[in-house]
């Protein structure tokens, strides 16, 4: 069930590359759970505060919803939410805006999704 678990993962993440969820501002990732049939989705800014979008997580939460929808349709049973990361999200969002233009906000981490 492993291999079936980590293939499916594998697929989902090839299917990321050519797919259309992709931002400017935002990189989005799958990070397995190893032993486990869980994932998260790490959500990593790419440009400084100042040319981040105000609710940069809002990008980071829209994408983290299409790769669970992603991951369903790849197999995975995972039931994609609105808001992929959470109150980790609106506390990084909110924490963030007193940040200096010049600082690239460090990566959010959701939930483990699956299982």
């Amino acid at each position: 069930m492993r291999k079936l678990f980590i293939g499916a993962v594998f697929a989902l993440s090839s299917s990321v590359l050519a797919n259309p969820y992709k931002s400017e501002f935002v990189d989005v990732s799958i990070q397995v759970q190893e032993g486990k049939k869980t994932f998260q989705l790490i959500c990593q800014p790419k440009v400084t505060m100042g040319e981040l979008p105000e609710n940069w997580i809002g990008t980071c939460n829209d994408i983290g919803k299409k790769l669970m929808e992603l991951a369903v349709e790849s197999g995975l049973k995972v039931e994609p939410v609105d808001k992929a990361f959470g109150l980790a999200g609106d506390f990084a969002q909110k924490v963030s805006s007193d940040l200096p233009e010049n600082v690239v906000p460090t990566k959010i981490i959701s939930r483990e999704f699956g299982g």
